[in-house]
């Protein structure tokens, strides 16, 4: 099963950690009415850790780099993928030929032509690391990716801004004209709020206004239309040669899924247009390795409706099998059944929605309930029984003329009924059936119920149609009603029309230029059409779908796209969850008062997408595919607790962290490290431009300007022959955002925070494993926290068993459990005085599970540990320690590092609290392989807060009296320099010494 790699890496960095240049602006807000979901910051904040580790961790980009430094930084982000072990990058290299039986029948792959004119072979193919500079979101339709696009846009422009990354141009891409109307908007939305200001510019306006030249608070955000980007210039085409600009783009391709063998092309030429800069792919459905490797953020639609963010999704057991023959082999009677049971089901949700409505009195919760019906023919000859459009209109005027028998309608009634009783909801929170609530509403619904519902009118009656001003549109509705019901948008109606409504009488009074575009508001239940309509439409309304005859080689783009069209769900304006997992606001609560739970059974309908189609199989497939996804997905396992705290004279041992505070000054501000030759070099940029320059140009304030020009003063600056900065503007950049931090400071000793917003240690609440193992991880960690009876707790439970006092399962629940259990390569063990239990290692190797301990160093030092334990005296009345996760957890030692002239955390990979009298003990340890430029600057961080290890500050706190805070890095102390080697040991008796 291929994993999403890059969100893997992303993910073993924290976003608090990143230099302050590469934060997000303003992280969660869009616009004045909207912040994004956690999921949407999520996306953005791996989207940041990713672009840091391909510009500025491993090989900090510059304005004066080589072609080489492009090649190297390549290199080293393609090896961040080889080291997982879960994909080798020569899989997706670029051949010179196709596959062939032989060699002389091998013919050119045309994408190594098109990839070799812009990138050297090696060999007889094109190695997949020159295009390795690309991250894809996976976010289902309806999760508001638009926004984390447009949010992007605003940071890749920060980023430009600060110098960290190329002053390339960002070029949006979108398949349709549609869709960039609609991202347009999303930007007018964005813009509205004030801040930087997005302006949108046609392609050919490209090189027209340089980079350099735009405003701090606007940017120019190209764009074009991703399907006519080609390999000729033509009216409608444009050769992408034209503004390949030598691959120097940020290109942010939306709908990246569109096009398949045939448009492979396109993707090469997206691709060779940010080769030098970079690629943002955003679908929906990815169903390429390539893109499921380089997903940095996977919200797809499983994850979308599981979290509550959409509808749940039910699938029928019955098929529209009757289409798929010839009409004349089937009843009439037969294709009411079918038809029937979808309008069942609306009219049914319709009534839900109403009845909530009226007895809350909130008139505009939910959507209006509509159907959609999705088919594969709509013009083709009605004799030869394949119009499925016709197909199934022809059902809905029997039903509105009333040519359907009682027997007929309760048969389908019943069917139904049974179905829904057992009926599971995929992906959702909800468990088999829909509740009798609906099951019995449904029995007792009438024929008149089901008209007055979707048809607009309890009364039989014939059909008319209505024409609009759109030749893609007609309407229908019944002569008695007042409004349309149903809505056909196709390619083409005039066909449709003169085809099939001979006989029709045509509504001449009423007529709309777009019923459509009207169509959130509009009283229309029913919208029927191809398979092209659905797109870029965005609602909420959908709650019944249609497949007929749906189920070609494309189904699964096709389904999970409609599908996603139709999950979006929003009980009140702007609160896009499902009832159950909102905040209710006061006046909201009010509203449903005590009978809350009565109305969370009747949301149940409006908040579940129900799915009937032709080839149930084909749609299955496709939905069990995305389950299936899901086991390649990682779960929380959620099956830790914490460990009893010990008790010294009565009192519960308190678990103390070091807390600190912003400090600005001299005291705490580091020297900035560069080399003599450059400070040489920028002593004379200072001296020859003047204030007015530094205003005008680049916007400093007096204060700035003053600072900038006294960072060459001794103690400011430190000497480092390695920190050479050729491009000066650069280095200007780097010194204003140094002057500009804060530093940290130690403030004061506090207890560990555990609640559940705000907790310091929490990985082990995000500890997740594949969903094919979780059940059988979390009960062999339940067996392990229950812990291995004694031989004397044995013999008891034995002889209660033998006089009958307890029954054998009872004796096996008491008796059972261990200390130790083992899966796959993983022991889950009971760890003395571990704040929580049990403790889980693996190998590094180990790609089913996240966040537990799993690196070789920390691996061996709890073995060693454990042993020393289970021997020796720690010579401390109380004790306990824990693992820190750098990636989630808080705990930490702020420090100054040098080598990149940033201000860093330093989280050790444990801590242990000692408590002894009034002496207490916070000691750190990290066992690390020694980096010792490295473990230097952490060092010098620990010492400036809290005084050399071997004579460390005392601190105060409660009853405490002597707080100390001490560090040790746990490894072979050889080697390491003389200044530092009192930090470093191999034996755990000196972490419990003095």
């Amino acid at each position: 099963m291929t994993l999403p790699l890059l969100e893997s890496i992303a993910e073993n960095a924290n976003y608090a950690d990143l230099p302050e240049v590469w934060r997000i602006p303003e992280l969660d807000r869009f616009s004045a009415g909207k912040t994004l979901y956690g999921y949407q910051i999520d996306a953005l904040q791996k989207a940041a850790r990713a672009l840091f580790r391909y510009y500025g961790q491993d090989h900090d980009w510059q304005a004066a780099e080589t072609p080489a430094d492009s090649e190297n930084r390549k290199q080293s982000f393609a090896g961040l993928y080889s080291r997982t072990g879960q994909v080798q990058l020569s899989d997706f290299a670029i051949p010179r030929y196709e596959s062939a039986a032989n060699e002389k029948n091998q013919k050119e792959n045309p994408m190594f032509r098109i990839f070799s004119e812009f990138i050297a072979p090696q060999g007889d193919a094109i190695p997949y690391h020159h295009l390795i500079n690309r991250m894809c979101f996976w976010m289902a339709t309806g999760s508001g990716k638009t926004l984390v696009m447009v949010k992007l846009m605003e940071y890749l422009h920060a980023l430009r801004q600060r110098r960290e990354i190329p002053p390339h141009d960002i070029l949006l891409l979108a398949p349709t004209s549609h869709l960039l109307r609609q991202i347009r908007r999303t930007v007018d939305e964005f813009n509205r709020a004030g801040g930087l200001r997005i302006d949108l510019a046609p392609l050919r306006e490209a090189g027209r206004q340089p980079y350099q030249s735009q405003l701090g608070d606007s940017v120019t955000v190209y764009y074009h239309r991703s399907d006519n980007i080609s390999d000729v210039q033509k009216e409608a085409l444009t050769d992408y040669r034209t503004y390949e600009n030598g691959g120097k783009w940020y290109v942010l391709l939306d709908e990246a899924h569109k096009g398949g063998k045939d448009d492979s092309k396109r993707q090469a030429y997206y691709a060779l247009m940010a080769r030098e800069g970079f690629l943002f792919n955003f679908s929906a459905t990815f169903t390429e390795d390539v893109d499921i490797v380089t997903t940095v953020k996977k919200y797809n639609l499983q994850e979308f409706v599981a979290n509550g963010h959409g509808k749940g999704i039910y699938l029928n057991e019955s098929e529209y099998a009757a289409f798929q023959n010839r009409r004349e082999e089937i009843s009439p009677a037969e294709r009411q059944k079918i038809v029937l049971k979808s309008l069942i089901t609306l009219a049914h949700v319709v009534r839900c929605v109403a009845t909530i409505r009226d007895k809350t009195g909130i008139k505009k919760l939910y959507h209006p309930p509509m159907m959609l019906t999705l088919v594969n023919s709509v013009n083709t000859d009605v004799t030869d029984g394949r119009n499925d459009l016709w197909a199934f209109f022809q059902t809905l005027q029997d039903i509105a003329t009333g040519k359907i028998s009682a027997r007929v309608f309760d048969e389908s009634k019943r069917a139904l009924v049974r179905e829904w009783e057992r009926a599971p909801l995929l992906f959702g929170e909800n468990g088999g059936g829909l509740g009798e609530i609906h099951t019995a509403a449904i029995s007792a619904m009438s024929v008149e119920d089901l008209r007055e519902a979707v048809f607009l009118n309890r009364g039989k009656s014939a059909l008319q149609y209505i024409c609009s001003n759109d030749d893609k549109e007609l309407a229908f509705q019944l002569k008695n009603a007042d409004a349309p019901f149903a809505l056909i948008r196709i390619g083409n109606t005039a066909k449709w029309r003169n085809t099939f409504l001979a006989g029709y009488e045509q509504n001449s009074a009423l007529c709309d230029e777009s019923f459509f575009a009207g169509l959130e508001e509009s009283p229309i239940t029913i919208l029927m059409g191809s398979r092209t309509f659905f797109e870029s439409w965005d609602s909420n309304r959908p709650n019944v779908i249609n497949f007929i005859n749906i189920g070609g080689s494309d189904a699964k783009k096709f389904v999970v796209q409609s599908v996603g069209r139709g999950v979006r769900i929003e009980p009140f304006s702007g609160e896009r969850r499902r009832l159950s997992r909102l905040d209710l606001k006061k006046e909201q609560a009010r509203a449903f008062g005590e009978h809350f739970a009565e109305y969370l059974k009747l949301a149940r309908a409006p908040e579940t997408l129900f799915l009937f189609a032709t080839n149930r199989k084909a749609v299955s497939a496709v939905l069990n595919g995305l389950q299936a996804e899901k086991g390649a997905a990682l779960e929380i396992l959620d099956a830790f607790e914490l460990t009893k705290r010990p008790t010294v004279g009565g009192a519960r041992m308190p678990l103390l962290v070091p807390h600190y505070k912003e400090a600005r000054g001299d005291a705490t501000q580091a020297p900035f490290a560069m080399s003599s030759s450059t400070k040489e070099r920028f002593g004379k940029w200072l001296a020859r431009t003047s204030d007015s320059v530094f205003a005008v140009r680049d916007g400093m304030n007096a204060q700035q300007i003053k600072d900038l020009r006294g960072i060459l003063q001794p103690k400011k600056t430190e000497e480092r022959p390695e920190k050479e900065y050729a491009a000066l503007p650069f280095l200007q950049s780097r010194l204003l955002a140094h002057i500009s931090r804060s530093g940290k400071a130690f403030d004061r000793v506090r207890k560990l925070d555990e609640s559940a917003d705000n907790a310091d240690i929490v990985h082990f609440r995000e500890i997740r494993a594949r969903l094919e193992f979780v059940e059988e991880l979390r009960e062999k960690a339940r067996n392990v926290i229950k812990g291995k009876a004694s031989d004397e707790e044995i013999s008891a439970l034995a002889q209660k068993l033998a006089k009958g006092e307890i029954v054998r399962e009872e004796f096996d629940r008491w008796a059972g459990g261990a200390d130790e259990e083992t899966f796959r390569q993983l022991r889950i063990k009971r760890l003395a005085q571990h704040y929580y239990r049990p403790i889980i290692l693996g190998e590094e190797t180990t790609d089913y599970m996240q966040h537990i301990i799993k690196v070789r160093s920390e691996v061996d030092f709890l073995n060693v540990l454990d042993e020393w334990i289970a021997k020796s005296d720690t010579g401390w009345r109380a004790w306990m320690f824990s693992k820190i996760d750098e990636s989630v957890d808080k705990i930490h030692i702020p420090y100054y590092d040098h080598s990149v002239n940033e201000y860093r955390r330093f989280l050790p990979d444990f801590v242990f609290w000692m408590w002894r009298d009034n002496e207490y003990r916070i000691v750190f340890v990290d066992p690390k392989t020694p980096v010792y430029t490295a473990s230097q600057h952490k060092i010098d961080g620990y010492e400036r807060l809290f005084g050399d290890v071997r004579n460390p500050h005392k601190f105060e706190h409660g009853k405490q009296k002597r707080v100390s805070v001490r560090l040790f890095m746990f490894n072979d102390p050889s080697g390491v320099p003389e200044k530092y080697k009192h930090y470093w040991t191999d034996d755990p008796a000196r972490i419990f010494a003095g």
